[in-house]
């Protein structure tokens, strides 16, 4: 694409993807007045959509980029605070009496860690907050095929055909980012034939705001509250093992399946049981070398997949969606041109620093 055959260039920001991460991004930049064009392959129809049925457990810090942005107020109805985080340790497996640990979040003078929150319900908040912004321009059923970063501007090309200039293109297109490949950053993954295996229970006992987290040979099974009645005996559960396990757990039938699941929840919760469908992921680790390019940044899942253990990954998101936002806002403040690579190498070491990856 030669720059003669582009229009001129204007300010906007151009995201690719709107998953979480991307409607997140998106929200943030969109509340401090930048203008945003949001290209997503998957069609807006909701027959073509696939339901998220896993949760987040949002740590306090993201709980703060949802009240910048003004969201949280209905988040909140779907939010489950959670105070203690149990751990049962059986993986020595030398001893009948498992290794327990409680951490209490009033022993550091907090309320809560955090909030477990459906993912389908912060996508459909965030996506009802886009509609009321008018910076904002979001393309769905639009998959970004190329780009290229001229001195001034970035020029991208959809499917379609059409093309579509800016001053910075945000790379949140996941672990599998085309923009991360086409701009030739390397990244390193590690996989741990692993597989994580989210799902809804009911239980018999209140869950009294507590997280448990049980540790055996083959992966973590978490126990993380929700927010469903005043009985407090709803919960995800967040299973990791070999994938050849997780395979035949699921294969098994529902009286089967609940039985394996009383038996590795260790009666924790009382009887319990499995409510509503399935869902499973690969567990992988990954990062990228560099979290820049030419009038690129990348962010979220396209800069770095974290197993699920520690509320890790889409936190650490966040903060990337942060410390890019609060980046570009002082850029723009000093008018400085937001997508030029002294500021994409301010926020490239930063994050890198933070999540402790040495090139």
């Amino acid at each position: 694409m030669s720059k003669k055959a582009c229009s001129e260039a204007d300010d906007s920001i151009i995201i690719a993807g709107l998953g979480i991460s991307g409607l997140i991004t998106a929200s943030l930049l969109a509340k401090n007045d930048f203008s945003i064009k949001c290209f997503e392959p998957m069609s807006k129809s909701p027959k073509k959509q696939v339901v998220d049925r896993r949760t987040t457990a949002f740590l306090n810090p993201a709980i703060e980029v949802f009240k910048e942005i003004g969201v949280w107020a209905q988040l909140e109805k779907f939010a489950q605070p959670l105070s203690t985080m149990e751990i049962i340790d059986f993986s020595n497996g030398q001893s009948s009496e498992p290794a327990k640990t409680r951490f209490n979040a009033k022993e550091i003078s907090i309320s809560q860690f955090g909030f477990n929150i459906p993912n389908k319900e912060v996508v459909n908040i965030l996506s009802k907050y886009l509609k009321t912004k008018k910076n904002i321009e979001c393309n769905f059923g639009a998959k970004i095929v190329s780009h290229y970063g001229y001195d001034d501007f970035i020029s991208v090309k959809t499917e379609s055909g059409s093309n579509y200039n800016g001053k910075l293109l945000i790379a949140c297109d996941g672990r599998n980012s085309l923009i991360r490949e086409r701009e030739k950053i390397k990244s390193f993954s590690t996989s741990y034939n692993q597989l994580g295996l989210v799902f809804e229970v009911t239980h018999k006992f209140n869950h009294n705001n507590t997280t448990t987290e049980i540790l055996e040979n083959g992966g973590p099974f978490t126990i993380i509250p929700l927010k469903r009645n005043v009985n407090c005996n709803y919960s995800t559960i967040v299973w990791m093992n070999y994938t050849k396990n997780i395979r035949e757990i699921c294969d098994l039938d529902q009286s089967a399946f609940n039985k394996i699941l009383q038996e590795k929840s260790y009666n924790v919760r009382g009887t319990i049981k499995l409510n509503g469908e399935k869902q499973v992921y690969p567990i992988i680790t990954q990062f990228a070398k560099r979290l820049y390019g030419k009038r690129v940044a990348l962010l979220a899942e396209s800069a770095h997949v974290m197993p699920p253990t520690g509320a890790q990954g889409l936190n650490t998101s966040i903060e990337d969606i942060r410390t890019l936002s609060k980046i570009l806002a002082k850029a723009r403040s000093e008018e400085k041109d937001i997508g030029g690579n002294s500021v994409l190498m301010k926020y490239n070491k930063s994050r890198l620093n933070s999540i402790g990856f040495c090139i």
